[in-house]
């Protein structure tokens, strides 16, 4: 799922992923919400809220790269009793362009006995950036990185997965997106990322190149005769990362 960067609310907590939606539903929350979980291996979900009702869910599965997403994906999350979730607060204008990009992902919404019953995480949290920030100074503790916090998360729920270091970094305009995806692409398919990055440097707005992902996804796909599926999949999962941390 391609989602909009969002704000920090809560992050790292274990537990039942329904006592975490029950708080969300029951405040009337608008974001999306982050799980990381292991049943037969280590998945990741993203379930996004709009005034408390989930909208969309999307699950991607860490080493098969399997996508699962609408109904099924929620239907296996309400199952978990222990994962890891992570509470991103969005604007209106953000969920409604997630709601967009994601339409695939798109659910009817909770079963009814669900929205109705109060709960809470587990835990006690830290619930701004701010007060994080403060703390961690204040300790002289250092924030870990993306990739620091995902092998935390696999630590946690007891997985031997290997996580590898992104190959992009953080960009903070349309030109350094598209030359971040472009190297991305380079640096899975090597020549052949040719035709890839043709269709990303015709894209003129980040808007138009989330848009015209799923067409830059088949591109992709059709490489398989040059480059593995793995690879291919691995690729697309990388380029949805750094998108999502533009957006």
């Amino acid at each position: 799922m391609l989602i909009p960067k969002g704000d920090a609310i809560k992050l790292g907590k274990r537990g039942s992923f329904r006592e975490a939606i029950r708080e969300l539903s029951d405040s009337g929350f608008s974001g999306y919400v982050e799980v990381s979980y292991k049943i037969t291996e280590l998945s990741k979900g993203k379930v996004l809220f709009n005034n408390g009702k989930i909208v969309a869910v999307g699950i991607q599965r860490v080493i098969s790269k399997k996508e699962v997403v609408g109904s099924e994906a929620l239907g296996e999350l309400l199952s978990l009793e222990n994962c890891v979730v992570d509470v991103y607060a969005l604007t209106e204008e953000k969920v409604a362009k997630a709601m967009e990009w994601n339409k695939k992902a798109v659910v009817e919404g909770l079963p009814e006995e669900e929205s109705k019953v109060t709960g809470g995480l587990t835990e006690e949290v830290i619930t701004t950036p701010y007060e994080r920030e403060a703390i961690l100074k204040k300790y002289g503790i250092r924030m870990p990185s993306e990739e620091e916090i995902d092998q935390l998360i696999i630590n946690a729920l007891e997985g031997g997965y290997e996580i590898i270091e992104s190959a992009a970094t953080p960009v903070d305009d349309f030109e350094s997106l598209k030359q971040a995806l472009e190297e991305t692409a380079e640096l899975y398919l090597g020549k052949v990322s040719k035709k890839v990055n043709e269709l990303i440097e015709s894209c003129t707005s980040a808007e138009e190149l989330v848009d015209r992902f799923p067409e830059i996804k088949s591109k992709a796909k059709s490489l398989v005769v040059f480059a593995s599926r793995k690879k291919i999949d691995d690729m697309l999962a990388e380029m949805e990362r750094i998108i999502s941390e533009y957006i």
